[in-house]
């Protein structure tokens, strides 16, 4: 098997504003290893989001090419990556995304039953992920208006595992929350890599980044830096002091 489970050539992402086009992505070439907890920083405008929607084909390339294990998504038409993203990817996000005039545990069965079509199944096994995340069945039956910001968030996490998706997509997933509640979310994205799953995530904070054992520094849409970590085990001094000097040197 492929060590990479995501490769890019020469991936390009043009923008047109009014009459000028804006390059975000410039003939990137990348790689994201299985299994990776990878870390996606630079400064704002560097093209972290854009890069992360084209990895999960949320979004289209302008040109160049992404092959996701073996195969080319960047030639796949809308259904097709509608299709690829059901099978393979998970998402969370800053913004939660929950559907409002459903429950916690609809909203996640919903998902489910997108993949497979036993329902007893699917509701056995988000329970079981709401327990690991710790909430409740009086939880799940609640409707997101009736949560808070980190229940809501663990919630979309659980979302995002259901289908056990090869691999997780995370865009500033504790942008928005309290220190407490980040550190959760960040504990159960460290618990996924633990089990073999790939995570890219993209953020701008320290505390959040030392969580990866790859860090993919990226500066005018190009990649410009990268650092290796062995697997987060827990805070360490050195490991955020090390990582704080990688960053230093990519004037972060």
């Amino acid at each position: 098997m492929d060590s990479n489970i995501i490769s890019t050539h020469k991936l390009c992402k043009t923008f047109l504003v009014g009459d000028i086009k804006q390059h975000v992505l410039r003939d990137l070439d990348m790689e994201i290893r299985r299994g990776d907890f990878t870390v996606i920083m630079g400064a704002s405008g560097a093209g972290k989001s854009t890069l992360l929607y084209a990895l999960s084909g949320m979004d289209a390339p302008s040109s160049g090419d992404i092959v996701f294990d073996g195969e080319t998504i960047s030639k796949k038409n809308s259904d097709q990556l509608a299709l690829f993203r059901r099978k393979n990817c998970g998402f969370v996000f800053q913004q939660i995304y929950l559907c409002d005039n459903m429950s916690l545990m609809d909203n996640v069965m919903v998902s489910g039953l997108l993949v497979s079509k036993n329902r007893k199944q699917v509701a056995a096994k988000a329970a079981t992920l709401f327990k690991q995340v710790g909430l409740t069945d009086v939880d799940f039956r609640k409707f997101p208006a009736q949560l808070s910001g980190g229940e809501a968030q663990r919630g979309a996490i659980v979302r995002a595992l259901i289908n056990s998706p090869a691999i997780l997509f995370a865009d500033e997933p504790t942008g928005a929350l309290s220190s407490a509640f980040g550190e959760a979310v960040l504990d159960l994205l460290s618990k996924a890599s633990e089990g073999g799953q790939s995570v890219v995530m993209v953020t701008h904070d320290l505390k959040s980044a030392i969580r990866g054992n790859r860090i993919l520094y990226l500066k005018d849409g190009v990649v410009c830096g990268e650092y290796a970590m062995e697997k987060y085990k827990g805070e360490d001094d050195t490991r955020r002091e090390t990582l704080r000097k990688f960053l230093a040197e990519m004037e972060w």
